[in-house]
């Protein structure tokens, strides 16, 4: 109880401060009223509509720390896909990473998930038109016309889809226009970029419209392979030839999407299609720290291969050895038909239900960064030769095989997902309250294997570290690299929410909502099966089923119509389950909020401030297993509850509009994360447990300029904008010197050095674009645009595992820089 009142105090606190920074826009009036229309001639910031309550409102009517990026904002900072939606809000970060996945990681309010392993929810939450995207894999795609991207902050147990403890990002595309038009858009920039797109609205049919999207988007990557053109041949496992790129992290997308709206006197329909094929590399990968292990390693290679190999550092390399790498392919597509409605003047429904299936392969991907590595046979090894005879299969198959490729912690995946869900949301409007209400159905069915067909009496290749392979004959001698049977799960997840509003006094809302959750997990894990052992002893069956209640408190004070003050307690949880013969807990999240939306100055300045704290129990961590001790060298990925952590700060993000002309934007996150306690299984393995992928701050700075009309009606439009995070450290635990890590040659003074490499400074991004629109051609306009993105070229790591022999690492891509020209009619 207490603890509560401190709660509720510090509550009560913050909101009195956000009441002080606001207090001048409160003298403008006293009584709420409805806002006043956007007059652009003085300069005001403009509204912005979002749907974070599952309905249409004004952005400063939501009580939510939520950010909101407009079709204008998108297109001024060049967001084309998921991955560019780094740092669009503060303490959120997204980045892409080590492996032929393409998969997304995301930080928000010190929760950091991944979400690729079978059955394993995501702690951040990904919507596109209302929709669930359950596949870690599915979330990487074009952006082709998006009419808005909110980011909510904070768990979302109540109204959003599924559940989540540290936010969503939801993304709403557009909708028919009802009036014939087509856009068309074509980009060039260094590393051969290209990208195409073509929107085409038609005009409406009675009560019919529709519109079209293609996009086809290319360029190659921005480090070199070393070991491009290596050639591996998959034939023993029925998947052909397949060569090493010359250069990494390039791609290949092609794109469409069509919408079909039926807008009736009684009745809204919308149906929706997208689709995606994604040929592409995985990112180049360097190393930042190698163990006296790997060490010896790189010196007993021939004089000839060492010029070839990746060398350590903490900076984008020009070139990187990744021979051990071939193109990866995601194909997505997704259905979805939203039916809405007015049951009476104040009850309204709408229904959502979707179809999405998501495919990838992923035959060869190196995530230890250190290809082109031959096998120097033990006695090179010196005082490591007996623990490299146990890592790699033995002094007999390795001094029988000198010379032969050498892979350390090669990947072989490949994947088929589907979902299916229908959500049932009615709203109910009346003068003493509003109630949002429904249902939802989901059904995930997740299958995950490796590299092959299957029908060879080898079954797949499989992923599992140092692996030798001779002839570049993939899968190689060793057992454990071959005979993989993939592993099957479905997830049903059934739920019922809702929340009212109640207006009690003018200006003053209570709010409470409750949602209750059952998920359902059955089916069979094979993910460390090998054929070389009878298979009921290494499958692993997934039966998970539980419920769980969660629920949010609140009030929400109208001060005037330019001014919100509210606070609220909302818990939050993603499911528990099992993987990889690990089982893990449900992560639950509880969290207080205070915060204050206010615009003053005539809308000139806007300010929104929120303050939170969070307890997490049971934060689930994705690592390797060589992380928590193992020495299962099939064990390449495990999930399990890394023990309970709080987090606190604050989000504030200000826009200032003094003229017409110019636009400043600021945002500001602080997130000071700790681990409470730490699972046995964890702290056994560890000599520090590490709070890693957390920047305790992150920044954002923008401005925009835009003339008045310079020839005819074409104005000139300027923005720049910076990125900033601090420092982080990368990896989740320092090694011990003992067990398996001893057999690297971790000591007291390797630990040391191993704590420093992960250790990566602050730094900034700062983009820019410079762009003339407006321009008239022939009745047509049309805008040619020169950008830029990271245009000081900042190469610091962006994700770097751990493998305790080794820390590998990505990198922020390369400064890119091009022009866009835009035709609409």
């Amino acid at each position: 109880m207490k603890s509560n009142l401190r709660k509720l105090a510090c509550g009560s606190a913050a909101t009195a401060l956000a009441l002080l920074i606001a207090g001048p826009a409160w003298s403008q009036e006293t009584a709420p009223q409805e806002a006043a229309p956007q007059d652009t001639e003085i300069g005001g910031v403009q509204d912005i509509v979002v749907t974070a309550q599952k309905r249409e409102q004004r952005l400063q009517d939501v009580p939510v720390a939520i950010s909101a990026v407009t079709t204008a904002s998108l297109e001024s900072n060049r967001i084309v896909s998921v991955r560019d939606l780094d740092s669009i809000s503060p303490n959120l970060t997204v980045r892409q990473i080590v492996g032929g996945g393409g998969l997304p990681t995301y930080s928000m309010r010190g929760e950091v998930t991944i979400g690729s392993s079978i059955g394993v929810d995501r702690g951040i939450g990904l919507y596109v038109d209302g929709v669930f995207l359950a596949n870690a894999q599915g979330s990487i795609f074009e952006l082709g016309d998006i009419q808005r991207i909110e980011v909510l902050r904070g768990p979302q147990g109540t109204l959003f889809g599924r559940n989540s403890t540290g936010g969503a990002v939801s993304i709403t595309t557009g909708d028919p226009k009802g009036e014939f038009g087509v856009r068309g858009t074509v980009s060039y920039g260094n590393y051969d970029q290209f990208r195409v797109l073509a929107h085409l609205d038609t005009a409406k049919y009675g009560d019919f419209s529709a519109s079209f999207n293609y996009v086809h988007t290319e360029r190659r990557g921005d480090i070199k392979n070393l070991g491009g053109g290596t050639t591996w041949d998959f034939s023993r496992v029925g998947a052909g030839i397949r060569k090493s790129p010359k250069d990494l992290g390039g791609f290949n997308t092609e794109a469409a999407s069509a919408n079909l709206l039926y807008d009736g006197p009684a009745i809204r329909a919308i149906y929706k299609f997208d689709w995606t094929d994604s040929t592409f590399s995985a990112p180049g990968q360097g190393v930042i720290y190698m163990s006296p292990l790997l060490r010896q390693l790189y010196a007993a290679q021939p004089a000839a291969n060492r010029a070839n190999l990746t060398q350590l550092s903490k900076t984008r390399p020009d070139a990187v050895n990744n021979a051990g790498v071939v193109n990866s392919r995601i194909k997505n597509q997704g259905h979805s038909l939203t039916i809405s409605g007015d049951i009476t003047d104040d009850l309204s429904f709408k229904n959502i239900a979707a179809y999405r299936r998501s495919k990838f392969q992923s035959p060869l991907t190196l995530i230890d960064g250190n290809g082109g590595l031959v096998n120097p046979g033990t006695a090179a090894m010196g005082p490591f030769a007996t623990a490299y005879g146990l890592l790699a299969g033995g002094a007999a198959l390795l001094n029988a095989n000198i010379g032969a490729p050498l892979l350390l912690q090669p990947t072989l995946t490949s994947g088929l997902d589907r979902q299916w869900s229908d959500e049932l949301q009615f709203n109910y409007n009346s003068d003493f309250v509003t109630v949002t209400a429904g249902g939802l159905y989901f059904q995930q069915r997740s299958g995950r294997g490796s590299t092959g067909d299957g029908a060879s009496p080898l079954g797949k290749a499989r992923s599992a570290s140092f692996q030798i392979y001779p002839g570049f004959a993939v899968p190689g001698p060793r057992a454990n690299g071959f005979g993989a049977i993939d592993g099957r799960v479905k997830v049903v997840s059934k739920a019922a929410f809702g929340q009212a509003e109640f207006h009690v006094l003018e200006g003053l809302d209570l709010v409470a909502g409750g949602r209750y959750t059952h998920d359902k997990k059955t089916g069979i894990d094979n993910t460390i099966v090998s054929a070389a052992a009878p298979t009921a002893t290494n499958s692993f069956v997934v039966d998970y089923s539980k419920g769980k209640f969660t629920y949010n408190l609140g009030y929400n004070y109208k001060v005037n119509s330019d001014v919100l003050i509210y606070g609220k307690y909302v818990t939050g949880f993603i499911s528990g389950g099992s993987f990889a013969g690990f089982t893990f807990d449900p992560e639950t999240a509880k969290s207080w909020e205070g915060g204050i939306k206010a615009d003053w100055f005539d809308r000139k300045l806007r300010t929104n401030l929120s303050l939170y704290t969070v307890k997490y129990t049971g934060l689930q961590l994705t690592t390797s297993g060589a992380n928590i001790g193992s020495t299962n060298q099939n064990l390449t990925q495990v999930v399990l509850n890394a023990g309970d952590a709080r987090a606190k700060g604050f989000e504030l993000e200000t826009t200032f509009r003094p003229i017409r002309e110019l636009t400043f934007n600021a945002a500001l996150g602080f997130t000071n994360f700790n681990y409470t306690r730490v699972d046995p299984r964890v702290a056994a393995a560890a000599a520090v447990v590490v709070a890693n992928d957390r920047s305790k701050w992150t920044s954002a700075l923008s401005a925009q300029y835009e003339s008045e009309p310079v020839w005819g009606d074409a104005q000139i439009v300027a923005r720049v904008d910076g990125n900033y995070k601090s420092k982080q450290q990368k990896v989740p635990v320092v090694p011990l010197t003992t067990g398996g890590s001893a057999l690297f040659g971790i000591n007291a003074a390797e630990q040391q050095a191993f704590a420093n490499a992960q250790r990566i400074p602050g730094y900034w991004l700062v983009n820019g674009r410079l762009a003339l629109q407006g321009i008239d051609i022939g009745g047509s306009k049309a805008t040619l645009a020169l950008w830029g993105r990271n245009l000081f070229d900042t190469k610091q790591v962006s994700y770097a595992p751990s493998l305790v022999y080794a820390i590998s690492a990505d990198y922020e891509r390369a400064r890119t820089y091009g022009v866009d020209l835009t035709v609409e009619f």
